[in-house]
């Protein structure tokens, strides 16, 4: 005789370490232990447990990470409900970059380099919008600003600065493109944001 299915709800301090690291931000792969328990334990305890203050929870497999999405305002049964995530709203320069970052991410991807981020130097993200600009006239001032679009997009979580805090040369500092970038800017998307870019850039 087949043992019954044990339905006993599972209470959430057994799932509490996770749900408090996905309201901080993105679970990754490489977070072991997290990532773990919330594929193979708690995935679905998670997603009803948020489910109920109209959060949801995004886990894609493929791409190794997890994250917490609200609800449109405009749908119908989560209207009433208050914004608890923040809308990323992005300026035109954090825009420029999220795109060309998101284009890069694509290509490392396709390489099939062994790693699933790009790593890139202040310099190397700089010679990158430079190649975009070709000398157009707001390239001086989008490179004059550059390093603070970089924070805005590290404070993000989209890029991750990697290696010493102090460096006698910043544009030796180092960043992972991490790739959450590709839940908000999708591939079918990117060429299209491009060219919608290069256009409003030259007009």
């Amino acid at each position: 005789m087949n043992e019954p299915f044990d339905t006993t709800p599972i209470a959430p301090n057994h799932f509490a370490p996770i749900a408090i690291k996905l309201l901080q931000g993105v679970i990754y792969e490489e977070e072991t232990r997290y990532w773990q328990d919330l594929t193979k334990l708690y995935e679905q305890p998670l997603r009803h447990y948020f489910g109920q203050i109209g959060l949801q929870l995004i886990v894609d497999r493929n791409e190794g990470f997890a994250f917490l999405k609200q609800h449109r305002e405009d749908e119908e049964d989560f209207s009433h409900l208050p914004r608890l995530m923040r809308k990323r709203t992005l300026n035109f320069d954090q825009s420029i970059l999220c795109v060309l970052l998101a284009e890069r991410l694509n290509e490392h991807t396709v390489r099939d380099t062994g790693s699933r981020e790009p790593i890139m130097s202040l310099r190397e993200i700089r010679e990158m919008v430079e190649l975009f600009f070709r000398e157009r006239n707001t390239q001086h001032r989008f490179l004059k600003d550059l390093k603070k679009t970089v924070e805005d997009l590290r404070g993000m979580g989209f890029l991750e600065s990697i290696g010493p805090e102090t460096l006698e040369n910043e544009d030796e500092r180092r960043y992972h493109v991490r790739r959450i970038l590709k839940a908000f800017i999708d591939a079918d998307s990117l060429q299209h944001l491009l060219n919608t870019i290069a256009s409003s850039i030259d007009a």
